[in-house]
């Protein structure tokens, strides 16, 4: 008896301590609709806007987890777009997440010439967050990078047409912001995903975009919109969070090391997909009629990949996977 009590509590610290893939999925809206680049949506302030680009940094994230537990991340520095927002934390050893800690911008450390770890832009890999992109996120070694940047039109004269063309690059070494959420996670065997929104029109709250212009600073309109992510609740619990595997999916996967198994449910079935890389480059694009499909990932390379699925009833799912 005492052996197989003592077999318990082997299983059951193995069970408890089981690393998992941790990702952050931050799902851009406006209002209450998802944000897509180039279509137009009425702000806050009742003016038609088209945005064309929006991006931003996020970085320093921190995992509170399993009672009081704490996990600061080795990756620290992420470029969020409307099309690359899911984030893999890592591989870690963390069973149940209480709430997150994360900064949008870039850290001291490395935002400007006087930062303890800054280097020359041109000294970073393509790949990585703080190289060269389109569009800039940097103004050189004085003023830093652009911690969030956003461009389009706004309607300008009442006709319901976006005219008028505004971008906000927004600088500072003090402009960086804190958030912290408590969280509701979704589990699968072997993953964990923190889901949120990021709310684009709050973002903009109180900024006249129909006549703005191009606007480049660290103070007026562009601290107000650094300073909109927490007074504006700019970032927030999706509608999805916390879902079981079963409610949060309509098409479930198993995997091998080199096979991705995908498993109709409900009568659905799998139209197309698209593989993506973590740095949002397109691997794969395929499209059938197979209610279950098979993908090789043979050639992948180690790392993080999003599939995405076009699904028989017309709606799309992602998911993420890591090749070992």
């Amino acid at each position: 008896m005492k052996i197989f009590a003592l077999i318990l509590s082997v299983l059951f610290v193995l069970s408890s301590s089981a690393q998992k893939n941790i990702f952050l999925n931050i799902q851009p809206v406006f209002g209450t609709q998802p944000f897509v680049l180039n279509q137009t949506y009425i702000g806050n302030d009742g003016v038609v806007v088209e945005i064309e680009h929006f991006n931003y940094y996020l970085s320093d994230v921190i995992l509170f987890h399993d009672n009081g537990q704490q996990t600061n991340l080795p990756t620290d520095i992420w470029l969020v777009t409307p099309t690359q927002n899911s984030l893999y934390l890592g591989y870690l050893n963390v069973n149940q997440i209480d709430s997150i800690n994360f900064t949008v911008g870039v850290p001291k450390r490395y935002n400007t010439q006087d930062g303890a770890l800054a280097q020359d832009i041109s000294t970073y890999p393509e790949t990585h967050p703080l190289s060269f992109q389109s569009p800039s996120m940097y103004w050189g070694w004085s003023f830093g990078y652009m911690h969030m940047i956003v461009g389009g039109n706004a309607d300008s004269n009442n006709d319901n047409i976006p005219n008028a063309y505004f971008e906000l690059h927004n600088l500072g070494d003090n402009n960086q912001q804190n958030v912290r959420l408590n969280t509701l996670q979704t589990n699968t065997v072997a993953q964990i995903d923190l889901n949120l929104n990021c709310h684009v029109d709050r973002w903009l709250n109180q900024i006249a975009l129909s006549n703005i212009g191009v606007v480049h600073g660290q103070a007026g309109p562009n601290l107000t919109i650094l300073q909109n992510v927490n007074s504006q609740e700019v970032f927030t619990l999706a509608a999805n969070a916390g879902l079981s595997e079963n409610n949060s999916q309509m098409i479930s996967w198993s995997q091998t090391p080199n096979v991705l198994v995908l498993h109709s449910k409900n009568e659905l079935y799998v139209n197309g997909y698209q593989l993506f890389s973590s740095t949002g480059q397109k691997i794969q694009d395929s499209h059938g009629q197979e209610p279950t499909a098979q993908i090789s990932l043979e050639q992948l390379s180690s790392g993080s990949y999003l599939l995405t699925l076009t699904i028989s009833n017309g709606l799309q799912q992602t998911l993420r996977f890591v090749k070992p």
